[in-house]
C-alpha cells in the first residue's frame, strides 16, 4: 500500500508546532525537497511535552532532522544479529561534526525485532515497519530518538563511568582540542581503570597526561564495533615519533583495544562516537595483546604504584578537574588591601589545592556552566527512510 501525505497539511503543521514566523519557515526549510513528512503531525499533535525541555542548543528542527534517514533501509533487510548505521538529514556543525549527517544505529535483535539507538543510548523498537509513501518509507518506533550531545554532557547524564576520562581531558587541557575533532573514535577507560592507575597518574605532568590520553583518540576515523577488523590498526592523535598505533584482537565474543576490552560499545556522540574499555592504554606499550586465556581482566599495562600497588581502594582520580555545573562550592579571596575579601568560585585545575571538606576526594572545580537537558517521554515517532 501507497500512503499520499498531502504537503498542504506542512504549513498547518508549522503553525501548531511553531507560532513564531521565523520557527515556522525554519521547518518548512527542513522539509523543503520532501515530497511530504506531515506523519510527525501526529506525534507533536499529541505528544506536545516531548519538546518542552530541549537542551539550548538543540531545536525541534534539528530532532525531526535527526528522525530522517538519507538512504533507503527496509527493515526485512537486516540480519538478524547484525546492526548498522545510518546517516541521517542532522547536519548542523552546531550539533554535529560527523560526516554526511549524524547518525542513528539500527540493530535486528534475535527474536527479528529492529531496535534504534541515539544519543544517551535512547533506544526505540519498530512497532510498524516499511510503511510506503510517495516518496519512501516510514519506520514507526515507540520512542522518540535523542540527538547526542558533546562527550562531556553524554559522560555527566548517562554514562557517569566515564567522568574519569572527562575529568583528565580537562586536567590536560585537552577537551576544546578533541571537541575540534571531526568523525572521532574514543577508547575511553571506564571509571576504576583510573582508580587502579592512581598512583601512577598522580605523579605525570601534564605532557605525560595529554600523551597518554590522546592516545586514546583516533581523529577522522569514525569506527562501529563491527567495523573493527581482527589485527588491524588504527593510528591515534598521538604524535611522538610519528603517529602511534592502536592494534584490535578479535576473540569470539570479546574486542580487544591492545590489551583492553571494549565493555560498552558504539556510544554515541556530536562528533563521533566512544567504546568504554576496562584498562588505560599505554603508547609506551603499543605491542601489548590480550591473554585470551585469561577468565579475569586483563592486567594493567602501567606499574602500580602508592595504595594501588597493594589493592587499596583509592579515590577516583580527576574528579576535582570536572567543571561544576550547579550549587558550586565559594571560597573567600584576598583583595590585596588585607581588609576585606572576596568571594569567586573555587578553582581545582591540575595542581590547585581544594576547598572541599571531603576527605581525599576534591571538589570539581567550578565555571558556573549550567546545561539544560533533554526530557523525552516515550512516544510514538516516526523514521523517515528517503529513497
Amino acid at each position: 500500500m501507497v500512503f499520499r501525505l498531502p504537503t498542504a497539511l506542512l504549513a498547518g503543521l508549522s503553525a501548531f508546532l511553531f507560532a513564531p514566523a521565523a520557527r515556522a519557515a525554519g521547518l518548512e526549510s527542513v522539509l523543503a525537497g520532501q515530497a511530504n513528512l506531515t506523519i510527525f503531525r501526529d506525534l507533536v499533535k499529541n505528544h506536545t511535552d516531548i519538546f518542552a525541555n530541549l537542551p539550548s542548543d538543540v531545536t525541534v528542527v534539528a530532532t525531526l532532522k535527526y528522525h530522517i534517514l538519507s538512504r533507503t533501509i527496509s527493515m526485512p533487510s537486516i540480519v538478524k544479529g547484525d546492526s548498522i548505521w545510518a546517516s541521517t538529514a542532522l547536519t548542523d556543525e552546531k550539533l554535529t561534526t560527523v560526516e554526511g549527517g549524524q547518525r542513528l544505529i539500527l540493530t535486528k535483535q534475535p527474536g527479528g525485532e529492529v531496535v534504534f539507538t541515539s544519543g544517551f543510548a535512547t533506544r526505540g523498537t519498530v512497532v510498524v515497519e516499511d510503511l510506503s509513501f510517495d516518496s519512501g518509507l516510514v519506520q514507526v518506533i515507540d520512542s522518540v530518538m535523542r540527538v547526542p550531545e558533546s562527550l562531556e554532557s553524554t559522560a555527566r547524564s548517562a554514562y557517569t563511568d566515564l567522568t574519569a576520562f572527562v575529568g583528565a581531558l580537562y586536567a590536560a587541557d585537552l577537551m576544546s582540542e578533541l571537541a575540534a575533532q571531526k568523525d572521532v573514535t574514543i577508547f575511553a577507560p571506564h571509571n576504576a581503570a583510573f582508580q587502579q592507575l592512581a598512583g601512577a597518574l598522580e605523579i605525570m605532568d601534564k605532557e605525560q597526561l595529554r600523551r597518554i590520553l590522546r592516545y586514546h583518540i583516533v581523529p577522522g576515523n569514525l569506527t562501529h564495533v563491527w567495523e573493527l577488523q581482527n589485527a588491524s590498526t588504527l593510528a591515534t592523535a598521538a604524535d611522538d615519533n610519528g603517529k602511534k598505533q592502536v592494534s584490535i584482537t578479535r576473540h569470539t565474543n570479546f574486542v580487544f583495544v591492545n590489551s583492553a576490552e571494549i565493555i560498552q560499545t558504539d556510544i554515541l556522540i556530536s562528533n563521533g562516537l566512544v567504546h568504554m574499555i576496562d584498562n588505560v592504554l599505554n603508547p609506551d606499550e603499543s605491542d601489548a595483546h590480550p591473554d585470551v586465556n585469561l577468565t579475569t581482566a586483563q592486567p594493567p599495562v602501567f606499574t602500580l604504584v602508592g595504595a594501588t600497588a597493594t589493592g587499596t581502594t583509592v579515590p577516583t582520580p580527576f574528579a576535582s578537574d570536572l567543571p561544576c555545573t550547579a550549587s558550586c562550592p565559594v571560597v573567600s579571596q584576598p583583595t590585596g588591601t588585607g581588609t576585606a575579601a572576596s568571594t569567586e568560585p573555587a578553582g581545582n585545575g591540575r595542581g590547585s589545592s581544594s576547598s572541599s571538606s571531603n576527605a581525599g576526594v576534591a571538589a570539581a572545580r567550578c565555571t558556573g556552566l549550567a546545561r539544560a537537558r533533554l526530557g523525552i517521554g516515550l512516544a510514538v515517532g516516526a523514521i523517515m527512510v528517503r529513497l
